[in-house]
C-alpha cells in the first residue's frame, strides 16, 4: 500500500516528531493533501532486530487533530464515552463489530512468515485484542486511535468524537503542515 512520497515521509516525521514505526502508507489525507492517518504494520522490527507487536493499525498524524483530541482526553471524555458504552447495548455491538473489522484487517496484513512467527511465539493474543491492543470491549484506550480508524474506515467511537467536536481540517491560512513543510527541524 505504500503510497508515500519522500515529501510525505518528511512531513510525517515532522508531524510525529520522530521516525514512524512500520509505516505502510497514508490512509487518509486532508483537503490540502497532507497525511492525516497512517497505516502501520502489525509487526515491526524492534531494537533487537526481532519482530515486535505493534497494535496501532491506524495512527493519527495530523497535528491539529492530535492536539484537539488530546485536549478532549485530558478533560476526561474517555470516561464519559465508557459510561455510554456500558449503558448502551447497541453501541456495544457496533463497537465490537468495529473491533472485529480492525482485527481482521490487522491480521490480513501479515505475511505467512509473520503469521507463523506470531503463532510460534504465542503472540496471537496480542493481535487479538481490541483497537490499539486494549483487552476489554467496555473500555476505550485512546481517542486518537478511534478517530484515526474512523477517518480511514469506520469506527463508532471515532465518529462520535468527530461529530460532537467537529474535528476537521485546518482553516485556510492556518495550515499546520504547511508550516511543518517549511521547517528544517523535526517537530517545529
Amino acid at each position: 500500500m505504500d503510497n508515500t512520497s519522500e515529501e510525505d515521509r518528511d512531513i510525517i516525521r515532522k508531524q510525529l516528531r520522530k521516525e514512524p514505526k512500520g509505516l505502510l502508507g497514508v490512509s487518509a489525507r486532508c483537503r490540502y493533501g497532507y497525511p492525516v492517518v497512517l497505516m502501520t504494520r502489525p509487526l515491526i522490527i524492534g531494537e533487537n532486530e526481532q519482530f515486535e507487536v505493534f497494535p496501532t493499525l491506524y495512527w493519527l498524524s495530523c497535528p491539529r487533530r492530535v492536539e484537539r483530541v488530546s485536549r478532549i482526553e485530558s478533560q476526561g471524555y474517555i470516561a464519559k464515552l465508557e459510561e455510554e458504552l456500558v449503558s448502551n447495548p447497541e453501541l456495544q455491538e457496533e463497537y465490537r463489530e468495529d473491533e472485529n473489522d480492525y482485527l481482521e484487517k490487522q491480521w490480513g496484513l501479515l505475511s505467512e512468515e509473520e503469521k507463523n512467527f506470531v503463532e510460534k511465539r504465542g503472540l496471537r493474543g496480542a493481535l487479538s485484542r481490541g483497537i490499539g491492543g486494549i483487552e476489554s470491549d467496555k473500555h476505550i484506550k485512546c481517542l486518537h486511535l478511534h478517530l484515526a480508524h474512523q477517518i480511514a474506515e469506520a469506527n463508532i467511537i471515532g465518529r462520535m468524537v468527530q461529530d460532537r467536536f467537529e474535528i476537521g481540517d485546518c482553516h485556510r491560512g492556518e495550515i499546520r503542515c504547511e508550516e511543518l513543510k517549511d521547517s528544517d527541524q523535526l517537530g517545529d
